[in-house]
């Protein structure tokens, strides 16, 4: 770039690509200060931490809170107020005005704009997840609040209007449209010369199909608004690129998973549900991402004309791992805002035709040649059809080292890392919980397969897994505690824990039927273990068996290998499972 005077602002610098982009500016000496924004206060100063004490000759600023509200930006090291609650009804009205009121009052309040008007940047790189914090506003729980208002007549007045406000204010389009507007009109007044968006597709470069989503449902309606909105905020993006006056506009949309951060033994965080006493009744809200996941020892309940779906942990009994903490602790792989992932998941997603896997520090390399000027080929706004980040060289090396480590930590600690249930989509963790269970039992496809020659192999199979975790409850909580029941072979008894992630709980839902048409759609998201399914494992384990001989016998070659190919007579839980949305219908990556 040649212009060391410069400075720039980094959106999102404490996150996984946003904090690589600081230090590659930093170690390139490409500009003069670097201003780091994050929405925590914890995170800004951690990332300035870091890199003054890598980089001592840059010059380092940082400031925390949301982007999206309106407010002030506050400098590290300083309080600030607390951060504001999108629940609060004053907010909300304040929210309300802003995206449908005057431009000119959104504006003049945007935390965004007062930043970037103050700090007069030449570079900025906004590397936040524009599209997960406008889209995941839940505006499918408040359409049905709305419906169930226009349903009933004799509902309070001022909580349908509630109701109604919470569903404007939650509209995904309307927010973007002022987001776009509000960063294009500061960063013209400021002088920005560039602005580079890492952006997203929303499901990390699959189809329609999105077999990874956090959703019940496939595909899930959060995550296409969440792909919807993406694509929207980059059609906003061209808009501005063609604006006479504004900053040359970039954007990198990688489409694999990003990460990784670390592999350690942790307990695993998650959204768990909290009890909340409302004038109507008792409800039970989804409180943050980042709760310890409890342990609590399998209930049997009988399947009667419909299920109980409120997670109350009441009656439980709560279990002790082997640490002693009743947390579920387990190997896992640090993504950064992407999540923690298992074993399992971390195997599956990655996998030849998933999802893939891209590093941080590869994206935050095009980031700086982008800035630099270089063309990279990978500008989105410029070549739209031709741009997305697939999978690397540098990401399959890492790949087994994580693989490796997670191994050994299973070892060590002796908790299997499986599934957490938060990667999608809704059969991933139901798969990968069946394949293990398989392993345990018989640890390689061969001896999976000589149980063919027997009388009745679904039968058999069904009652030994059963009896394995009979003589395991530790492994049967590790399923049910987070979520995911067991339905017994007899189809009629369902081992379950406080939650049950789907069917899901709803506030306006608790209970819902089970009948024969419903209990089979609940279970293709439950460890099922009634004979027909494991016949169904049976044939696909066959068909995994004779993919490895049929491309063994003309010798090898690069064509030999393909989505249809298992190469291993292990049983690889995440490996499998991969070939199963590969061959089975689910879904794979195209390119």
């Amino acid at each position: 770039m040649g212009q060391a005077d410069e400075k720039a602002i980094i959106l999102g610098g404490s996150g996984l690509v946003g904090f690589q982009v600081a230090r590659k500016l930093a170690s390139r000496r490409q500009v003069r200060t670097i201003a780091i924004h994050a929405r925590y206060r914890g995170e800004t100063e951690d990332a300035l931490e870091k890199l003054r004490r890598e980089f001592p000759g840059t010059e380092f600023r940082g400031t925390h809170g949301d982007l999206f509200l309106p407010g002030e930006p506050t400098p590290a090291g300083e309080e600030g107020t607390p951060q504001p609650d999108r629940r609060d009804p004053a907010l909300r009205r304040r929210l309300f005005d802003d995206t449908y009121g005057r431009f000119e009052f959104a504006f003049r309040d945007s935390l965004l704009a007062k930043l970037i008007l103050r700090e007069q940047p030449d570079v900025v790189v906004d590397s936040v997840n524009t599209a997960t914090a406008i889209s995941y506003q839940d505006v499918y729980t408040a359409c049905h609040a709305v419906r169930s208002g226009l349903d009933a007549g004799g509902k309070v007045e001022s909580d349908f209007r509630d109701d109604v406000e919470k569903l404007l204010a939650s509209l995904s389009i309307p927010q973007l449209i002022l987001h776009a507007r509000i960063l294009n009109r500061a960063m013209t007044e400021a002088g920005v010369r560039i602005y580079l968006k890492i952006g997203t597709t929303g499901t990390g470069g699959m189809g329609l199909n999105i077999p990874y989503t956090h959703g019940e449902e496939r595909p899930s309606p959060q995550l296409l608004n969440k792909t919807a909105v993406a694509f929207a905020h980059t059609g906003m993006l061209f808009l501005m690129a063609r604006t006479p006056g504004s900053p040359i506009i970039k954007e990198l949309k990688p489409a694999a998973l990003i990460g990784y951060r670390g592999v350690e033994h942790r307990t695993a965080l998650g959204r768990q549900f909290r009890k909340v006493e409302r004038e109507g009744g008792t409800i039970y809200e989804p409180g943050p991402r980042n709760e310890p996941y409890l342990l609590y020892r399998p209930r049997a309940v009988e399947l009667g004309g419909e299920l109980d779906l409120t997670p109350d942990p009441a009656g439980y009994e709560k279990l002790q791992t082997p640490g002693g903490s009743g947390h579920l602790e387990v190997p896992l792989v640090d993504t950064g805002e992407n999540g923690l992932f298992t074993l399992g998941e971390f195997e599956a997603i990655t996998a030849l035709d998933q999802m893939e896997y891209i590093t941080p520090e590869e994206i935050a390399d095009l980031a700086v040649m982008e800035i630099k000027g270089v063309g990279t080929g990978t500008d989105v706004v410029s070549a739209i059809d031709s741009t997305i980040l697939g999978s690397t060289y540098k990401a399959g090396l890492l790949r087994p080292a994580a693989l490796e480590k997670l191994a050994r930590l299973e070892e060590r600690y002796g908790v299997p890392s499986i599934a957490l249930g938060r990667l999608g989509p809704p059969g991933l963790a139901k798969h990968l919980f069946e394949a293990y269970l398989f392993r345990r039992r018989y640890g390689s496809l061969a001896s999976v397969l000589a149980l063919s020659d027997g009388a009745d192999p679904g039968e058999k199979v069904s009652r030994e897994l059963f009896e394995l975790l009979e003589t395991d409850p530790l492994l049967a909580s590790l399923s049910t505690s987070i979520g995911i029941p067991i339905l017994c072979p007899n189809g009629r008894t369902l081992l379950r824990g406080p939650v049950i992630s789907a069917p899901p709980y709803r506030s306006f839902r608790s209970r819902v039927p089970v009948d024969g048409e419903r209990l089979e759609e609940y279970a293709a998201t439950w460890v099922d273990l009634r004979p027909a399914r494991m016949t169904w494992w049976l044939d696909v384990f066959d068909k995994m068996h004779e993919s490895r001989f049929s491309r063994e016998g003309g010798g090898w070659a690069t064509e030999r290998v393909d989505r249809a190919s298992y190469l291993s007579d292990a049983i690889e839980i995440g490996n499998v499972v991969a070939w199963i949305f590969s061959n089975r219908g689910v879904g794979y990556r195209v390119l």
